[in-house]
């Protein structure tokens, strides 16, 4: 618009002054032309203006090293013909360890659209936002702002990487007895013993092998395993221990193990019983305008398996 401005004064100026060194009426007809243009300009668009503003789209969630794109639209809040020059508008964009401005120019045509490349080179949250727009005048001497306040975010998953050292990684637990009885989809056939419940004799058995047996409920051990990773340094660090992350958490949820994360050797202790707490857990851990943390759980005074991940290798305690 600065530009437009600046042709504009420079032909008003031009033409007063050719008016002014040749006094013929068409020296004088060129510049109230030209004057009347600011007026016909600000009255013939300012209903455009005030009509059009801006929709934009993106993946929710990308993979690391895909393609994706930061699409916007022009639309047209009013059913009006008027027109309008340009829509501007700075788009700020965030990540972890990055900032940087994109100066916007589309077109004001409904439907016109201007398509950004969304950087997936690193895993992280990437936030997208747009506080105000400016509609500029068909010639664009004048410009209307007007507040859209839009944020949107796309998550980069870290890429998964198998950990080397895969040292006797569980395919499965050993159930031990429920305390209390109750009901549970796995049980255990044995004699009875002094002082189990009498709920859990199982009779038929007990009649057929003249010796009283107990059905008794079987559960996995609870917070049993423990995945520490460790914290990184830089984002190619970081991608690749959470890539090892994910490749862990893909096999363990595989065979139906829950797990506990923890992060660094002062972070809390969460638990992870699928796929969509694990993406919660990962989104958390990649955002760095979260304000909330993940729940913690009750741990046990020792894991019977703990894994370490980091940039180096992996052990298993």
């Amino acid at each position: 618009m600065k530009t437009h401005r600046l042709i504009y004064a420079i032909a008003l100026i031009g033409s007063f002054a050719f008016a002014a060194l040749y006094p013929f009426w068409i020296s004088w007809y060129i510049f109230i032309l030209i004057l009347l243009l600011i007026p016909f300009d600000f009255l013939f668009s300012i209903l455009g203006m005030r009509s059009k503003g801006i929709s934009f789209s993106l993946p929710n969630l990308l993979e690391q090293g895909a393609k994706g794109k930061f699409v916007i639209t022009t639309i047209q809040t009013k059913k009006n013909l008027y027109p309008a020059g340009r829509i501007k508008a700075n788009l700020s964009v965030t990540g972890e360890n990055f900032a940087s401005i994109h100066r916007l120019k589309c077109d004001a045509a409904r439907g016109s659209k201007r398509e950004i490349e969304i950087d997936t080179s690193h895993s992280g949250v990437i936030v997208y936002y747009i506080r105000r727009i400016y509609t500029t005048s068909m010639i664009g001497l004048f410009a209307m702002s007007s507040t859209v306040d839009r944020r949107a975010t796309v998550f980069i998953l870290p890429a998964p990487v198998k950990p080397p050292h895969l040292i006797s990684l569980p395919r499965g637990f050993t159930l031990y007895p429920k305390s209390g009885g109750d009901f549970s989809e796995d049980n255990d056939i044995r004699p009875y013993r002094k002082g189990d419940p009498i709920k859990l004799i199982h009779w038929k058995l007990s009649a057929k092998h003249d010796l009283l047996v107990i059905r008794e409920p079987l559960i996995p051990p609870s917070h049993s395993r423990l995945v520490h990773v460790m914290k990184w340094s830089g984002a190619r660090e970081r991608d690749l221990i959470l890539g090892r992350l994910r490749w862990i958490s893909d096999y363990l949820l595989k065979w139906d193990l829950p797990y506990c994360v923890k992060l660094g050797d002062d972070g809390i202790v969460s638990e992870i019983t699928n796929a969509v707490e694990f993406m919660k857990y990962l989104y958390h851990m990649l955002d760095s305008t979260a304000r909330s943390v993940p729940s913690a759980v009750s741990i046990p005074a020792r894991f019977s398996w703990v894994f370490r991940v980091d940039a180096k290798e992996e052990t298993i305690e």
